[in-house]
C-alpha cells in the first residue's frame, strides 16, 4: 500500500513562523473565510491586530468588520467603528451595512447622528447611501416621536429622485393611516411641502386623501381635487385615487357621494379596476343589498375584469353576517367551479357566519374540508371556531380546542371572557396560568380582561399590580379600563381608591361618562353628596350623559339626607352652570317631588327649567299630578303667560282639572289660549267642558256649547249626549233629555246604560215610576242589558212611593235574570220594607245583602279603614241574626253617606269646604272668586245645600270686600 507523505500546515500561526508576510489581499481572503463560518469574534481580534500594528484596511475589511459588529448586536461599536473609518480613511459603508446600522439603533437620534456623519464626509464617488425603505423607517420613527422636524430634517438628507422622495414620504403617510393615527400623517405632509423637501404625485395625494377620509374629512378632498387642477396644469388623477376617495365616502355612510365621485371618475375616461369595483360590492355586501352587489359583480365581468378572491370573499361576509347561509354556500361552489383557490379568510367567514346561526356542526365539517383542499388552518380559524362555541354556552369544548393549537392573545381573551361571564373561578385562574406560560405580548383588550377576571375572583391586590405596570407594557387605559377598576373599588367600599383612579382619568385624554356616573353613585352610598354634586357638574360641564340610574340614586339619596330643601339646593347649584343642564335629572326631580307630595318645591324646579330654556320632558305627568291634588290652578298658572311646547292633550288634562274644581272662567280662557296658539282642540275638551258647566248649575251655557260643535267641525260623543241627557234628567227636563236621546240614536250613536240609567234615575227620583219602566221596556229593549244600578233605581221609586210590593218584584225578577241590586238598593228596599213594618221580609232580604260580593267587597273598605274595630260585616251578621235589622240599617246608612254621598260632591268645592272655616280675604281673593262667578255660585250653593247658612253668609261678605269700591 502507497502512503501519502503528511500535508504541510497551513495554519497563520506556522505561516508566520515560517517567515510568511500576508499582504492585505491575504487578510481580506481570510476575513471573507472566518464571515462565512460566521467566526465573528475571530474577525474582530484580528481587526484589534491589524489596527494595532496599525496596518491600512480596504473597503472590503472595513465592510467585514462593520457586518461583524452589527451581527453581534454590538450597534454602539459598529457605529463607532464606522464613522472612524469615514473621518480616517474616507471608507464609506455600504448600502446594506448602513441600513443595518441605522435600524438596529433604537434611539432614532442615534440613527440621524449616523446618518450626518456619512453625509459631512460623503465621496461621491465611493460612497454609499442608505436605502429609501431606511428614511422612510428613520422619518416614521421621528414622526410617531411627534418630532416633525427631525423627520423633515431626514427627509432633505435624501439626494435621490423626486420619485423616490415622494415614495417615502408616501410610505410615512400611509403607515400613520395603517396604525390609525392618520392627524401625524397630515402634519408630516404639510411640514415637508412647506419645507420644499416635498414635491407631492398622485402616489402621495392618494394616501393624502386616505388619511383624510380617516378623520372624517372626506368633503376636503374635493377642494383638493379642485386645486390641483387648477394649480398644476396637467396633473391626472388615477383609479387609486378615486378609489380611496370613494371608500371614504362609503365608510362615513354617504353612498350617493360615493356614486357621484365613481360616475365623475369614468367620465374623465379613467377605467374601474378590479378594486374599485370590490370596494363598492364590499358596501353593497354590509348593508344587505345583495342585488345590487351581485349586479355590480356581473357589469365587471361583462366589462372583462375578473373578480378577485377579495371581491367575492365580500359578498360573502357580507352573506354570512345577514344569515344568508345557502346563497352563501352556493356563491362558494360557483367560486370552486371557476378554479379559483381559495384561501384561509374564506373558510373563517363561513365558519363564523355557521357559529352565528350556531350550526357548529356544519362548521366543524366545514373545517374538515378546509384541510382535505390543502388550506392549513392557522390560529385565526380556532379562534372563529372558539369564539363560535362560547357564544353558544359550549365553553368547556372550547377550552379543550384552544389546548391543541398555539393560541394567541385573542384565543386567551375570548375564553377569560367567557369564564367571567360564567363566573367560573377555576376556569378562569386555569387560562390565566396557560396564558402567562405562552409568554404571548399582552394587548389593551386582554388587559382589560384581566382586570376583570382578577375583580370576579377578588383579587384586587393583582389588578392593581396589572393596572400600574400597563406603562411598562406599552399599553394605555382607555376607558374600559378605568370602568373596570373603578367598579371593583366602589364594589368593595374602596372609595379613596376609586377617587385615585378618577382623577387618573380626569388628567388623561379619556373620556367616559360610564366612569363618571359609577363614582357619582359611589359617593351617594357613602352619603358624600358634597363631592358626588362636584363630580356631577364637571359632568355636566364637559357635556357628558348623565344615565337614569344615576339620576334616580343622586336624588333619592340628597332627598332622604335633606327632603326636598337638598334637592333644591343641588337644583340651585346646577342652575348657575354656563352649559346644559342635565334635563334627565330636573324631570326627575320634578317626578319624585310630586310623588312626595311637594308640589310647590316640585314647581319651583319646573321653573329653573323654563328659565334656563330646557324641555320638560315630564310635562304631562307633572300637569296631571297638579290635578290629581286639586291644584288646577297651580297648573293653569304654569300654562297661562309661557310658550311651552303643549299638544292638545296636555291642554285638555288642565282644562278638565279645572272644571273639576269648578274654575270654569279659567277652563274657558285656556281654551282661548290654546286656539291661539294654534292648538285644535278636540270633542274630548269640549267634553270635559260641557260636563263642567253642567256641575256647577250652568245648564243652558252647557246647551249652547254642544250646539255649537258641527258649526266648529266636532261631531259630538256619546259622552257629550250623555253629560247634558244626565243634566237634563236631573233638573226635571225630561222632555229634553229624551229629544237628545232621539237625536242620539238617529246619528248612528247607540246610547249605552249609562244614559238610560240616567233616564230612569231621574224618573224614579220623582217618583215616576210609569216614565222609568216606559224607558226600560220600550226604548232599552234589545239594546243594552240592565244593570245592578238599573234595578236598584227601580227600587228606589218604588220605596219612596210605598209600593213595596212593585219594589219586591222587580228585585226577584231581575234576581232571576242574574242581575243583583247594588247597595243602595238593597238599603232602599231593607228600609222600605222597615218602614211599612215587614221586619221579617226587611231581614231575609238584609241576609242576601251580606252575601251579595259587590256590597261585601264596599264593606271590607270600610274595613281596611278602621283596622283596629272588629269586622262590620261581622257585626252587620251579629244584628241580622238577633234580628236587629233597625240598627243594622243605621251602621248601612252610616257607610252609604261614607261611600255615596260625599263622592257626590264636586270635587274642587268640597276641598274649598273642607278647607273654609278660616278663610280670610287674602284666600279669597287669590283663589280667584271675585272674577269667577261659576266658581262662587257653585261654592255659596254647596254651602246652603250642606245647612251651613251662616258661613255661606261670610263667605259671600268675604268676597264683597275684595270686589273694587
Amino acid at each position: 500500500m502507497k502512503l501519502h507523505p503528511p500535508r504541510p500546515s497551513f495554519s497563520l500561526q506556522s505561516l508566520l513562523k515560517s517567515g510568511f508576510s500576508p499582504t492585505l489581499t491575504s487578510f481580506e481572503t481570510f476575513l471573507r473565510y472566518l464571515h462565512r463560518r460566521h467566526k465573528l469574534t475571530t474577525i474582530l481580534h484580528i481587526y484589534s491586530q491589524l489596527d494595532s500594528n496599525k496596518l491600512p484596511i480596504n473597503h472590503t475589511i472595513h465592510s467585514l468588520v462593520s457586518r461583524a459588529f452589527l451581527n453581534l448586536n454590538r450597534y454602539e461599536d459598529a457605529a463607532n467603528f464606522i464613522t472612524a473609518q469615514i473621518s480616517k480613511s474616507s471608507l464609506f459603508p455600504n448600502t446594506r451595512t448602513l441600513d443595518s446600522l441605522m435600524r438596529g439603533f433604537t434611539d432614532p437620534d442615534k440613527a440621524l447622528s449616523i446618518l450626518s456623519d456619512c453625509l459631512r464626509h460623503r465621496n461621491h464617488r465611493h460612497g454609499a447611501f442608505p436605502s429609501p425603505s431606511s428614511f422612510s423607517s428613520l422619518i416614521h420613527r421621528f414622526v410617531a416621536r411627534g418630532e416633525m422636524e427631525k423627520a423633515v430634517e431626514v427627509l432633505e438628507m435624501m439626494t435621490t429622485t423626486s420619485e423616490e422622495m415622494n415614495f417615502v414620504s408616501s410610505a410615512v403617510v400611509s403607515g400613520f393611516c395603517r396604525i390609525g393615527k392618520p392627524e401625524l400623517a397630515l402634519g408630516f405632509f404639510e411640514t415637508a411641502v412647506k419645507s420644499e423637501a416635498l414635491s407631492p404625485s398622485v402616489v402621495t395625494y392618494t394616501t393624502i386623501v386616505t388619511a383624510l377620509c380617516q378623520l372624517g374629512r372626506v368633503d376636503e378632498v374635493r377642494g383638493l381635487v379642485k386645486r390641483l387642477e387648477e394649480e398644476e396644469e396637467g396633473f391626472e388623477f388615477d383609479c387609486v385615487f378615486y378609489s380611496n376617495w370613494i371608500h371614504g365616502y362609503l365608510r362615513g355612510g354617504a353612498l350617493m357621494d360615493a356614486l357621484i365621485q365613481d360616475r365623475e371618475m369614468v367620465e374623465k375616461g379613467i377605467i374601474r379596476d378590479v378594486v374599485s369595483y370590490s370596494i363598492l360590492i364590499d358596501w353593497f355586501s354590509r348593508k344587505g343589498r345583495f342585488e345590487k352587489a351581485f349586479g355590480l359583480l356581473g357589469k365587471m365581468m361583462k366589462e372583462g375584469i375578473e373578480p378577485s378572491l377579495i371581491t367575492f370573499t365580500a359578498i360573502l361576509r357580507g352573506l354570512c353576517k345577514r344569515g344568508k347561509l345557502e346563497e352563501a354556500f352556493a356563491l362558494f361552489d360557483r367560486v370552486l367551479s371557476m378554479g379559483m383557490d381559495v384561501d384561509e379568510f374564506v373558510y373563517v367567514t363561513l365558519i363564523d357566519g355557521l357559529c352565528r346561526k350556531g350550526d357548529l356542526n356544519r362548521a366543524f365539517a366545514l373545517l374538515g374540508d378546509m384541510e382535505e383542499r390543502g388550506v392549513k388552518p392557522s390560529v385565526l380559524t380556532y379562534n372563529t371556531v372558539i369564539n363560535g362555541l362560547c357564544k353558544a354556552g359550549r365553553v368547556s369544548e372550547a377550552d379543550e380546542i384552544s389546548k391543541g393549537v398555539l393560541g394567541d392573545v385573542v384565543t386567551y381573551s375570548t375564553l377569560l371572557d367567557s369564564y367571567i361571564k360564567e363566573e367560573n373561578v377555576d376556569a378562569v385562574l386555569e387560562v390565566r396560568r396557560r396564558f402567562v406560560e405562552a409568554s404571548i405580548p399582552m394587548d389593551l383588550v386582554m388587559c382589560n380582561i384581566l382586570l376583570k377576571a382578577f375583580l370576579l375572583i377578588g383579587a384586587y391586590g393583582e389588578a392593581h399590580v396589572l393596572y400600574r405596570a400597563m406603562p411598562e407594557m406599552e399599553l394605555t387605559p382607555d376607558a374600559a379600563t378605568y370602568s373596570t377598576m373603578i367598579e371593583g373599588c366602589c364594589k368593595t367600599g374602596q372609595i379613596e381608591e376609586a377617587l385615585e383612579l378618577f382623577d387618573e382619568l380626569r388628567k388623561s385624554s379619556v373620556s367616559s361618562d360610564v366612569c363618571y356616573n359609577r363614582i357619582i353613585s359611589a359617593l351617594c352610598k357613602k352619603e358624600m353628596f358634597e363631592t358626588a354634586t362636584e363630580v356631577l357638574i364637571e359632568l355636566c360641564e364637559k357635556g357628558m350623559y348623565l344615565d337614569i340610574h344615576t339620576s334616580h340614586t343622586l336624588l333619592h339619596s340628597v332627598q332622604a339626607s335633606g327632603g326636598e330643601k337638598g334637592i333644591l339646593g343641588l337644583v340651585s347649584r346646577l342652575e348657575q352652570l354656563s352649559s346644559n343642564i342635565p334635563l334627565a335629572l330636573f324631570n326627575d326631580a320634578i317626578l319624585l317631588l310630586c310623588k312626595s307630595g311637594s308640589f310647590d318645591a316640585a314647581i319651583e324646579v319646573y321653573m329653573v327649567m323654563r328659565r334656563k330654556g330646557s324641555t320638560v320632558t315630564c310635562l304631562s305627568t307633572f300637569l296631571k299630578a297638579l290635578l290629581d291634588n286639586h291644584r288646577a290652578l297651580d297648573a293653569y298658572s304654569l300654562v297661562e303667560n309661557t310658550l311651552l311646547s303643549m299638544d292638545v292633550i296636555d291642554y285638555t288634562i288642565i282644562i278638565n282639572g279645572l272644571c273639576k274644581e269648578g274654575f270654569m272662567t279659567k277652563a274657558l280662557d285656556l281654551c282661548t289660549v290654546a286656539k291661539q296658539r294654534g292648538i285644535i282642540l278636540n270633542i274630548i275638551t269640549y267634553n270635559s267642558l260641557i260636563n263642567g258647566l253642567c256641575q256647577q248649575g250652568c245648564l243652558v251655557e252647557a246647551l249652547r256649547l254642544f250646539d255649537s260643535l258641527e258649526k266648529i267641525g266636532l261631531v259630538p260623543s256619546h259622552v257629550s249626549y250623555g253629560v247634558l241627557i244626565d243634566s237634563l234628567c236631573k233638573e226635571g227636563l225630561f222632555l229634553d233629555a229624551e229629544k237628545y236621546l232621539d237625536a242620539m240614536v238617529s246619528k248612528g250613536l247607540v246610547p249605552n246604560i249609562l244614559i238610560y240609567n240616567s233616564m230612569i234615575d231621574g224618573y224614579c227620583k220623582l217618583g215616576r215610576t210609569e216614565e222609568a219602566v216606559n224607558v226600560l221596556t220600550r226604548k232599552m229593549m234589545g239594546k243594552v242589558t240592565p244593570d245592578a244600578f238599573t234595578v236598584s233605581s227601580l227600587i228606589k221609586g218604588y220605596s219612596k212611593k210605598g209600593d213595596m210590593e212593585e219594589a219586591l218584584r222587580v228585585f226577584a225578577e231581575f234576581k232571576g235574570k242574574k242581575v243583583s241590586a247594588d247597595f243602595l238598593g238593597f238599603l232602599y228596599l231593607i228600609k222600605g220594607l222597615c218602614t211599612k213594618g215587614r221586619m221579617e221580609e226587611a231581614r231575609s232580604v238584609l241576609r242576601e245583602m251580606l252575601v251579595s260580593e259587590p256590597v261585601i267587597e264596599l264593606i271590607n273598605r270600610v274595613d281596611a279603614e278602621l283596622v283596629e274595630s272588629e269586622s262590620v260585616r261581622g257585626f252587620l251578621v251579629e244584628l241580622c241574626e238577633q234580628g236587629r235589622v233597625s240598627q243594622a240599617v243605621k251602621i248601612l246608612d252610616e257607610i252609604s253617606s261614607t261611600f255615596y254621598l260625599s263622592g257626590k260632591k264636586n270635587s274642587g268645592s268640597y276641598q274649598r269646604l273642607q278647607s273654609f272655616n278660616d278663610v280670610g280675604e287674602k284666600e279669597v281673593e287669590k283663589e280667584g272668586y271675585v272674577n269667577d262667578f261659576q266658581s262662587l255660585h257653585s261654592t255659596v250653593s254647596s254651602l246652603c245645600s250642606n245647612g251651613k247658612l251662616k258661613q255661606a253668609n261670610e263667605f259671600v261678605m268675604s268676597v264683597l270686600s275684595c270686589m273694587p269700591k
